[in-house]
């Protein structure tokens, strides 16, 4: 039997923000049609995690070393800012929204989603290679509301990846911004 959990398109989701949980509930085998967030607590992987989320993942301001349990399907934004991430395996292969890994401790993409409906921030990580950077980036439907799809990443890199290098990894259909 399948499970499911269900709220009204765009109305609720499945909060647990900051409850200090070293671990997550086991929800490996349901699917969540709305938000999942469980940031600022004291994970390190996110074994349990719902196998799909149809809205927005949050993951920020834990302790992850991985995103291995993670959900396979995201169809909103994916959230891991701030963590203490070496490497981007267990991410889901397309986010329908943005995908955030800033702040944490990169230093190449690989693991990242192949696609990324809108925009992909990587800012504030030591990057000496952009290999696994996504294939597509701002190729989503929803990206008529945004700037079409942008690559985010720290201004301190710009020598080391110009533009066109960037572009010669991936389709891109918005801006570059070094930030």
């Amino acid at each position: 039997m399948k499970k499911i959990i269900e709220f009204l398109r765009g109305v609720g989701g499945i909060d647990l923000q900051g409850l200090h949980l070293n671990e997550l509930p086991d929800l490996s085998d349901v699917e969540v049609n709305c938000y999942f967030h469980c940031g600022f607590n004291n994970l390190t992987n996110l074994v349990g995690a719902p196998k799909s989320v149809g809205s927005e993942f949050w993951c920020l301001r834990n302790n992850l070393t991985s995103l291995s349990g993670g959900p396979a399907t995201v169809l909103g934004d994916y959230n891991c800012r701030n963590n203490n991430l070496t490497s981007l395996e267990g991410a889901p292969k397309t986010v329908g929204g943005d995908f955030k890994c800033d702040d944490n401790n990169l230093t190449s993409l690989i693991g990242a989603p192949e696609t990324v409906d809108d925009d992909f921030h990587c800012l504030y990580n030591d990057l000496t290679s952009l290999k696994g950077i996504p294939k597509y980036i701002g190729h989503g439907k929803n990206c008529i509301w945004s700037n079409g799809g942008q690559f985010w990443i720290s201004k301190e890199l710009k020598d080391r990846f110009p533009e066109e290098y960037i572009r010669s990894l991936s389709d891109i259909k918005g801006k570059v911004v070094y930030f």
